[in-house]
């Protein structure tokens, strides 16, 4: 149901231009059906003419108020509730080892989500990453680094045409992100937000930061792998 409602939003931010264009021809009928309705209703003289016209008025203005609220709801979605909604990413079949369990399989991991400027894949598909220093990176957490209870998230977001961000995680098993917070303001090596990790089972999880444009696209995220220890 959940996924449902996801690609239900997504068509209704990725197509907005078309819906806002077909309300918008909306509003120009119902406006010119309201405008009608209200000229006979001023002219009627008889009593039967005079319903006739006030229930013509009455549907336009329905059908008016109606479009009205959908132009704005379309609004609201595209320009705030779009950069909150949870990246549906699910992939099957995936699992990142810890990198605790070996130094090979850490500097494997390291290599997968370094903080560079090239385009890395996990897997050879399903999960990529693009981490640019200065652009979009996450400084602190470090890649393959323990943490436990609140974490201070910091790091840059400064992309062109930049829109808002939010920072995600998921366990490193088959991937899920969680939505944890969001902002709209740019920021270079700065604090993003903090992940209250208390109650999160111990384990490894990914740490993706997001990217979105003025437009409410999501751009190429940045993915480090981060294990979760209990708290003492």
């Amino acid at each position: 149901m959940n996924e449902l409602l996801n690609s239900v939003l997504q068509g209704l931010i990725t197509y907005r231009i078309g819906i806002f264009l077909l309300l918008g021809l909306g509003l120009l009928i119902y406006l010119r059906k309201f405008t009608i309705g209200l000229r006979e209703w001023r002219k009627a003289i008889f009593g039967l003419e005079r319903d006739q016209a006030q229930r013509k008025l009455i549907t336009a203005s329905t059908g008016l108020t109606l479009l009205i609220l959908l132009v704005i709801g379309e609004f609201l979605l595209v320009t705030i509730i779009g950069p909150q909604i949870p990246a549906s990413t699910i992939v099957e079949d995936q699992v990142l080892e810890s990198p605790s369990m070996s130094t090979e399989v850490a500097s494997t991991e390291e290599s997968m989500f370094s903080a560079t400027a090239q385009t890395e894949q996990v897997n050879q598909e399903n999960i990529v990453s693009e981490c640019i220093e200065g652009v979009v990176e996450i400084t602190s957490p470090e890649n393959g680094e323990m943490i436990s209870g609140t974490v201070e998230i910091i790091g840059s977001m400064n992309i062109e045409n930049f829109g808002s961000y939010k920072y995600e995680y998921s366990s490193a098993g088959t991937v899920d992100w969680i939505t944890i917070a969001a902002g709209n303001e740019r920021r270079l090596d700065e604090n993003l937000g903090y992940w209250y990790t208390s109650s999160l089972v111990p384990g490894g999880y990914l740490l993706q930061l997001v990217p979105l444009d003025n437009a409410g696209e999501e751009l190429t995220p940045c993915i480090i792998f981060i294990e979760v220890e209990a708290e003492e």
